[in-house]
């Protein structure tokens, strides 16, 4: 292999090198904003969790007032139907 090709081989081989470099240098960025928008997805669903969990409390609470709201209703009716 002569000088000339011996250059050719090594510029096409650094140039090959630094597109490789190019390469993973971005699939590290694209694997770290990956990472970040998976925590900021895990962080909403964290968030969310307790939002649900406080929601079902108050929807527990209002049925258990409903129930108790009806059954006193009831009473009331049929102390008035009592009453005349």
């Amino acid at each position: 292999m002569s000088e000339e090709e011996k250059i050719k081989m090594k510029r096409q081989l650094s140039m090959q090198q630094m597109s490789y470099q190019s390469d993973l240098k971005k699939i590290e960025r694209e694997q770290n904003d990956l990472r970040n928008e998976r925590r900021r997805l895990d962080q909403e669903r964290s968030r969310m969790d307790v939002y649900i969990k406080e929601n079902e409390e108050k929807v527990k609470k209002n049925n258990e007032k409903e129930t108790y709201l009806n059954d006193e209703l009831q009473r009331l009716k049929k102390r008035l139907i009592e009453l005349g």
